[in-house]
């Protein structure tokens, strides 16, 4: 799991949201400064999730 540092004050994130799929976090925010990070999207999550079956070609 990537941990990064607040963009504004340089404090740790904290994870605010994993991925409901693959339960990877993809959003994260600072307690302090309130600053949040963009959405990290999961392509092939994102099918899934739309009931695609991803081909092999897609996976590899």
């Amino acid at each position: 799991m990537r941990i990064d540092s607040c963009r504004k004050c340089g404090i740790e994130l904290t994870i605010k949201q994993n991925c409901s799929i693959c339960n990877e976090t993809i959003k994260f925010d600072c307690k302090k400064c309130h600053f949040e990070s963009e959405e990290q999207i999961h392509s092939l999550c994102r099918l899934v999730d739309m009931n695609h079956r991803p081909q092999i070609s897609e996976v590899a």
